[in-house]
């Protein structure tokens, strides 16, 4: 029979002298631990400096569109026009007629976007016609419209001209 103090085979033989080997969950978390480093080292050593987005220049108007009509007392026209690029929009009532004379009379003036049958303003004002634009505003490449409308000021029918001026 063998001493009690004495051990023969099993671990203790194997952990005498001998070396232990690592857990294999030892290793792998040298592994992540030594990724995560090298991550670190590259995502410091990078040159790319991060850039503010730009805002895209803001073109003058190229393009002149004339629109003529009659706007009934009470009532509402729109037009829609396409912008190609960011740009400068104006919008002018050149021209009103009522019974076949020019009139001082005001009416509503909107720059806006088509919706479904009509035009949402995002600016309008209420004005007489000129020469100089009284709508002017900045937008992106897209489908627009202006809008003129009665302001209750008309007594009969009136023929109107506006010039839209677009990049």
């Amino acid at each position: 029979m063998e001493g009690a103090g004495q051990q023969t085979g099993g671990f203790g033989a194997a952990a005498r002298g001998s070396r232990v080997a690592s857990s294999p969950s030892t290793s792998i978390m040298k592994l992540r631990l030594a990724a995560i480093l090298g991550c670190l080292v590259c995502a410091g050593c990078s040159d790319d400096t991060p850039t503010s987005p730009s805002t895209p220049p803001v073109a003058p108007p190229s393009i002149t569109e004339t629109w003529e009509g009659t706007l009934a007392v009470g009532g509402s026209r729109f037009y829609s026009f396409s912008v190609g690029q960011n740009g400068t929009v104006n919008v002018t009532l050149t021209n009103l007629f009522q019974n076949g004379e020019d009139s001082a009379t005001q009416v509503g003036l909107a720059l806006g976007y088509p919706a479904a049958t009509g035009c949402v303003a995002n600016t309008s004002v209420t004005v007489a016609a000129a020469v100089d634009p009284q709508v002017t505003s900045t937008y992106m490449p897209g489908v627009y419209c202006t809008k003129v409308a009665d302001a209750g000021n008309l007594s009969g029918p009136a023929q109107f001209r506006i010039v839209i001026a677009h990049p």
